[in-house]
């Protein structure tokens, strides 16, 4: 039975002795421990003084004639190294799906756990493991593999979503295997007040904070606020989108992208990863001169767009103004931007000597004037055009690639461009992420 006296859920006391503890989950936490730290002093301790040690097993007062020192199952203990049986007893929401889409609407591997959570990651990470291609980019003497989905960031997205859920209610966690993307969902919406738009900049908070210390003190996840940031970082080097983050009441959903594009033929382009963009963070690494994550952030944005300001730089580096106009003066300090405009209208480009050598990776040069022009009348077009009330109008980057014929970040562009203009505005993040015309506005 669970005590109720814990806020906080993987805290929670059960009535279960070491009895219920699975030895080869044990194990296999130690081995995954010796993997990362082979100097942790967690490693010389018995198994009963390492679960003491972690919060796996908690002390409590022993009933009966006088007797102390009873040792008890936590809830973040019994979801790491509980027995199977137990663990579906005891929680039965706890399960994690995998689904390798063959489609967008069909699937032709499935794999169901309700396994302890270090069982359920190396499952999963098997299944993904034959899907997951590696793309070689060779540079002098050197090369460096690029994999569609890094283990490293899969495993924090995925653990992420153990430790965020909700065990309150039911479901599972969800692995969808995409050709092109992951998509990892979990029960449950963010915590507190943490969102899309801020999860980069917000301290670090945890619906159930013992599992999630657990798993930093093994190193299984990165120490509290990191993760996220990794994961980000991770994937802007190599030339890969952003993590998206959709969520609602009841759910968190993120998409990892593998960078992949199709052909204009229709066919997958094996090669078609960011490979300009990817050589140029590891020719700045190998200078000395590495690039910080709001680095990488403000250049995702300057691939798309022709320049970014100051109101967007806080946006999208999820900052403080003075933040991001400190990164953005750093930048120019070091030769990657240059300014252009007075104080408030000021906007910020690519470097003229950074931008010979991404120009094969920026999207916005393929528009000419003329064409993003009539592309955008094409857009408000289109707004008008659709039957039914104001609510319904609206448009996504989707239907633009559709309509226009052009690539993601193309239409991105595209509608960046009308926001800025302030002939649309932007509703919701990434997938869901819809625009309205400005004059729409009234109706909300």
């Amino acid at each position: 039975m669970l005590s109720e006296a814990c806020a906080d859920f993987s805290a929670r006391i059960l009535d279960l002795g070491p009895e219920a503890v699975d030895s080869l989950e044990v194990e296999r936490l130690r081995r995954i421990l010796a993997a990362k730290e082979p100097g942790s002093s967690l490693l010389g301790l018995s198994n009963d003084e390492l679960l003491e040690r972690l919060g796996v097993l908690m002390k409590t007062e022993g009933v009966g004639s006088g007797e102390s020192g009873c040792r008890r199952l936590t809830v973040a203990g019994l979801l790491l190294v509980g027995k199977e049986d137990v663990l579906r007893q005891q929680l039965p929401g706890h399960e994690a799906i995998y689904l390798h889409m063959k489609s967008d609407t069909e699937y032709d591997k499935r794999i169901d756990s309700a396994r302890p959570l270090l069982a359920i990651l190396e499952q999963f990470t098997q299944a993904l493991e034959p899907y997951n291609r590696i793309y070689t980019l060779k540079l002098g003497l050197f090369h460096f593999e690029i994999p569609d989905f890094p283990e490293e960031v899969c495993r924090e997205a995925l653990l992420n979503a153990f430790v965020h859920r909700d065990y309150s209610c039911s479901g599972p966690v969800y692995l969808r295997h995409f050709a092109d993307r992951l998509e990892i969902s979990n029960p449950g919406g963010f915590f507190g007040d943490v969102n899309p738009q801020n999860i980069l900049g917000h301290e670090p908070v945890s619906r159930n904070r013992l599992l999630a210390e657990i798993l930093q003190k093994t190193r299984m996840v990165e120490r509290a606020g990191m993760g996220v940031k990794r994961m980000y970082h991770i994937l802007l080097s190599y030339g890969k989108e952003p993590p998206s983050y959709e969520s609602g009441p009841d759910f968190v959903r993120l998409t990892l992208r593998s960078g992949r594009v199709e052909s204009a033929q229709g066919n997958r382009d094996e090669t078609g990863i960011d490979e300009n963009f990817a050589r140029f963070v590891v020719n700045r690494h190998q200078e000395g001169r590495e690039l910080t994550l709001h680095d990488l952030l403000v250049f995702s944005f300057l691939k798309r767009n022709r320049e970014i300001d100051l109101s967007e730089a806080e946006r999208i580096l999820q900052r403080s103004q003075n933040e991001a106009r400190e990164t953005l003066s750093s930048m120019v300090l070091r030769g990657l931007l240059e300014p252009f405009g007075q104080k408030k209208g000021r906007v910020y480009r690519l470097s003229k000597a950074v931008y010979n050598q991404l120009k094969k990776s920026v999207s916005y040069s393929l528009f000419r004037r003329a064409e993003a022009a009539f592309a955008e009348t094409a857009i408000i077009s289109y707004l008008e055009d659709i039957p039914g009330p104001d609510d319904k109008r609206f448009i996504t980057n989707e239907i633009v690639r559709t309509l226009l014929r052009v690539s993601p970040a193309q239409a991105g562009y595209l509608l960046s461009g009308l926001v800025k203009k302030k002939r649309l505005v932007l509703r919701g993040w990434g997938r869901a992420a819809k625009y309205y015309k400005s004059s729409q506005l009234s109706v909300f």
